[in-house]
């Protein structure tokens, strides 16, 4: 009985330091990809920023390197999602080639394929289930910060930004809802405690103080696809839906709360409106050259130029508009055929994985529509190739299958016994 005790409790003790190794990988890749700098984007060169981001950056992926190379039994992985980022990073950066700037855009885009590497060799060693919590976890933990240090704006009456990160109320709104998602994951599938409740209505209420309209409803919906899908809710679970309900029909009927919220800033909005409009029509006639509109001007291009208006140029603020000008008509093509396909594979997973990994593919895409960063060095893209990754049929097969890995133990000391038990 004690020496069973005594293997329990160095398990457990393992199992801790395995996860720890994927929230810190995770950690450092979101702290990698937030804003460090607002309104303030890369152009080339070499500035204390971009070293220390690049650090970070590197840190996680020899981090995650000593991972695989101490796994067991690596995971194989479908190579779908690679040769999606390979084909939209080399059609952006030859883009940006003929138009004679293209060293930020390189960088851009190197930068881009350490990230997309450094998620592999986490799936590669360890279970999906605790690559996909760390990096929640990691969002989620950026976004509370970034809303408490700026408290203060949001207590004299603006929208909530953050101080440290300096992040716009969109960002913080992103961080915070995609943790929400999995605790909604959790909540509809019976696996929710106390504690995740909490949690929830903390990150909603960030969310609600951001303002940022486009996340909350694309949170919404993901967390519909996730109930439309669940086969059996429970009674809390029940009972707390048909309370939201009422709650919520209550609110949009009798208060001007939803009204308040969704018309924020009156006349701002058709201001708001106007400028997407102008910088769509702008960069529909961007290209200059056959070679810029078939494969755009770079991963550096943020900007573009405007006419007839008091200002000069126009910020992107869609990742499909943004691929149209940064990769072209080839690389929107190829980035339409990467979120097809990831919407098919998501529907593919089992049950109830597929909730989870449908419900964030739908609340990225619908965020991409308004808001940028789909394929660009953000948290966004880390998630979006993640979960492409994980859904691939021939990743998703090894979780189903049982095949568990447990990276920090070393060959010659595996116990067959206790091999693969680390879990969740």
């Amino acid at each position: 009985m004690e020496i069973g005790s005594q293997l329990d409790s160095r398990a457990r003790r393992r199992g801790a330091a395995d996860a720890a190794v994927p929230l810190s990988v995770c950690l450092l890749l979101v702290g990698a990809t937030v804003t460090w700098r607002a309104k303030v984007y890369y152009e080339g060169g070499v500035d204390t920023v971009l070293v220390l981001k690049a650090l970070l950056t590197v840190l996680a992926l020899a981090v995650a390197w000593q991972a695989y190379r101490r796994c067991r039994e690596p995971r194989p992985l479908g190579a779908r999602t690679m040769w999606f980022l390979a084909a939209f990073l080399a059609v952006s950066t030859f883009g940006a080639w003929s138009t004679g700037e293209v060293e930020a855009s390189a960088v851009l885009s190197v930068r881009a394929l350490l990230l997309a590497l450094t998620v592999v060799l986490l799936i590669r060693a360890f279970p999906s289930d605790v690559v996909l919590k760390s990096l929640l976890t990691a969002t989620g933990t950026f976004g509370v910060l970034a809303a408490i240090t700026g408290f203060g704006s949001y207590a004299s009456g603006e929208r909530l930004q953050g101080t440290m990160p300096p992040l716009n109320p969109n960002e913080i709104a992103v961080l915070c809802a995609l943790p929400a998602v999995g605790l909604g994951w959790l909540a509809l599938t019976h696996r929710s405690q106390g504690i995740h409740g909490a949690l929830m209505a903390g990150l909603l209420a960030v969310i609600w103080a951001t303002g940022s309209r486009t996340v909350l409803f694309a949170l919404l919906v993901a967390l519909f696809v996730m109930a439309l899908q669940s086969r059996r809710l429970g009674p809390v679970i029940a009972c707390t839906l048909v309370f939201v309900f009422f709650a919520f029909v209550y609110v949009a009927t009798a208060t001007s709360v939803l009204t308040g919220y969704f018309a924020r800033g009156g006349d701002e909005n058709v201001a708001t409106l106007n400028s997407r409009t102008i910088a769509w029509s702008a960069a529909l006639s961007f290209p200059e050259t056959e070679w810029v509109r078939w494969m755009g001007a770079g991963l550096a291009t943020k900007l573009v130029p405007v006419q007839g208006q008091y200002w000069d140029q126009q910020l992107l603020d869609s990742s499909w508009i943004s691929a149209l000008v940064q990769a072209g008509l080839i690389g929107a093509l190829i980035l339409l055929l990467w979120a097809l396909c990831t919407c098919w594979a998501s529907l593919r997973v089992p049950a109830p994985t597929r909730m989870l990994y449908s419900a964030l593919v739908v609340f990225l895409l619908i965020r991409s529509v308004l808001e940028s960063g789909l394929v660009d060095s953000t948290p966004s893209f880390v998630t979006f190739f993640l979960v492409s990754m994980l859904a691939d049929r021939r990743t998703s097969r090894v979780d189903v299958s049982g095949v568990r890995t447990v990276p920090s133990v070393p060959r010659r000391s595996a116990s067959p016994r206790f091999a693969g038990s680390v879990g969740p």
